[in-house]
């Protein structure tokens, strides 16, 4: 454990602060992608990883978690050799305790005891937290492209008018009745090599799509509700594809 200012301690995560650390999740980042901060989410994101547990810090005060800092477990491939990478994700700070340096100093902490266990720390920050890495010496490697294909133009426009702050969202989709879900269909496939693509011998940096990596971030995602469509042979297909649907105001987003 290291002290770090008055009544601030900072100390690897532990089993029992899951419920503390839910709480201070919630009240920070609100209820997450999945539409709640459930154990079952927590634990699928940080300790089923294929690629390793997730490295985590708290910072506590007063023997209360007021402070996290998420490194997630990465693999990619270069140019023929695996690069080591961890993922900052789930930063959180209690707001009654912000403007300590709680951040700053997870950070640092975190990515000094990671020093020599990663080759690579990327982020997709937003524009609050953006700020803040940058003055730690990060930096921005380029944007996400985004494509979007409009089904019904006027119902989008209109949708698009009604997104903005303090917008009720519209009805959750249902999920689409000719598509399976994504852990039936990767279930399935009893051939590992049917889905095995040629990765990293160029200049871009790739995640292997194994099928345990595919099984774990599609299938077993709890509560994202991923389906998938396949080409061929369900157990050793020719071609696949995974999707979900979300609403984004009162428009449906695939």
């Amino acid at each position: 454990m290291t002290a770090v200012g008055a009544g601030l301690a900072i100390r690897p995560y532990r089993e029992e602060d899951e419920e503390a650390v839910l709480a201070l999740l919630r009240v920070s980042l609100g209820e997450g992608p999945a539409g709640e901060r459930s154990p079952a989410f927590f634990r699928w994101k940080h300790l089923a990883n294929p690629f390793g547990r997730s490295f985590m810090l708290v910072a506590e005060a007063d023997g209360r978690v007021v402070g996290l800092r998420a490194f997630l477990r990465w693999r990619s491939v270069l140019g023929g050799r695996e690069v080591r990478a961890v993922r900052a994700v789930d930063t959180a700070t209690h707001p009654e305790h912000q403007g300590r340096g709680i951040f700053r100093t997870l950070t640092l902490q975190a990515l000094e005891a990671l020093r020599g266990e990663a080759d690579l720390v990327f982020n997709t920050p937003n524009g609050k937290s953006l700020p803040g890495y940058l003055k730690m010496g990060w930096r921005v490697v380029g944007r996400v492209p985004v494509r979007i294909r409009v089904r019904r133009p006027v119902r989008f426009v209109r949708g698009v008018r009604g997104l903005g702050p303090g917008r009720k969202p519209g009805p959750a989709p249902s999920p689409p009745s000719w598509a399976p879900s994504a852990a039936e269909v990767l279930g399935a496939i009893r051939d590992p090599s049917a889905l095995e693509v040629p990765h990293g011998s160029g200049e871009r940096l790739a995640t292997p799509r194994s099928l345990p990596y595919l099984r774990w971030r599609y299938g077993e995602a709890p509560g994202l509700g991923y389906r998938a469509v396949v080409e061929g042979d369900p157990e050793r297909p020719d071609g696949l594809a995974i999707f979900r649907v979300r609403p984004r105001g009162s428009l449906w987003e695939a």
